[in-house]
C-alpha cells in the first residue's frame, strides 16, 4: 500500500511515541460528538435539471462533490431555521 507524505510522517511518529494517549472521559466526549454527526439517512430527491447543473457548477467551483454540497446547505439552513 502506497502512503502519501502526510500517512508516512504519522507512521513515523507513532513510531517515535510522539503522541499522548488522550483521558478516557476525553475520547468518551469525542465518541459521542461524531456519533451525532454520522450520516444514518439515505434520501431519495428529484429536483429540477437546471438546478442540479447549478449545483454541479457550484461543486466543481469549491473542488467538492455535488452530493456533499447539497448535504451542506442542507443542514446549514437546518441549523440556521432551528436556532
Amino acid at each position: 500500500m502506497k502512503l502519501s507524505k502526510l500517512e508516512k510522517q504519522i507512521n513515523q511518529d507513532l513510531d517515535a511515541g510522539n503522541f499522548e494517549t488522550l483521558p478516557e472521559r476525553e475520547m468518551k466526549r469525542y465518541r459521542e460528538y461524531a456519533r451525532s454527526q454520522a450520516k444514518d439517512k439515505h434520501l431519495t430527491l428529484r429536483i429540477n435539471g437546471r438546478d442540479l447543473n447549478g449545483l454541479k457548477a457550484i461543486a466543481v467551483k469549491r473542488r467538492t462533490k455535488y452530493q456533499t454540497l447539497i448535504g451542506e446547505l442542507l443542514h446549514e439552513f437546518v441549523r440556521k431555521s432551528v436556532a
